[in-house]
């Protein structure tokens, strides 16, 4: 199963986002959706890649927008609550003219109220970066009921993704929201 190195993890609970944003499922990346305020601005999919040796994601802005589009997906975290979860990948940008970053929302009960998030926009990436791994590490509550992640980019630019993962950390690894 090398055909791509993204993890794709199980689509649960998408319904939450379709009320904030707007979302297209992608046929050619099985489990993940284009979405974000300005989606259709952006595309997103595979290509190959030497350096990473084999697939990785791309997402990249058709012209100079406003907004933010985001390659993402959901799943049930029903084996992460109670848990640190860190979530890391390799991003890779090109002419980010404004920022980009990988994102990790852990949703609750209500769906406009997150339990918690972080989406780099404090560290974000921009300009023209080579492969670097990047981490998000958050709280998952025992009521969550969903986690939502992916990369997002605001204004023109491409980014591109790899080797995505899901980890259980210990409590002195610390947080980065």
């Amino acid at each position: 199963m090398k055909k791509t190195k993204l993890h794709t993890v199980a689509t649960a609970s998408f319904l939450a986002l379709a009320s904030i944003f707007a979302f297209k499922p992608m046929d050619d990346i099985k489990g993940w959706f284009l979405a974000g305020s300005n989606p259709e601005s952006y595309e997103i999919g595979l290509v190959k890649d030497a350096e990473r040796n084999g697939n990785v994601a791309f997402l990249k802005s058709k012209k100079a927008v406003d907004g933010f589009g985001t390659i993402m997906q959901s799943f049930n975290p029903s084996s992460y609550l109670g848990k640190r979860v860190r979530l890391s990948g390799y991003i890779k940008s090109k002419d980010v003219t404004n920022w980009a970053g990988m994102w990790f929302r852990i949703d609750g009960p209500e769906k406009t109220k997150p339990l918690a998030f972080d989406n780099m926009q404090e560290r974000p990436i921009k300009g023209t970066t080579e492969w670097k791994k990047y981490e998000i590490v958050l709280d998952a509550p025992e009521n969550s009921v969903g986690f939502a992640f992916g990369l997002l980019q605001a204004g023109p630019g491409e980014v591109w993704l790899d080797d995505l993962n899901f980890e259980i950390v210990d409590k002195s690894v610390p947080l980065t929201n």
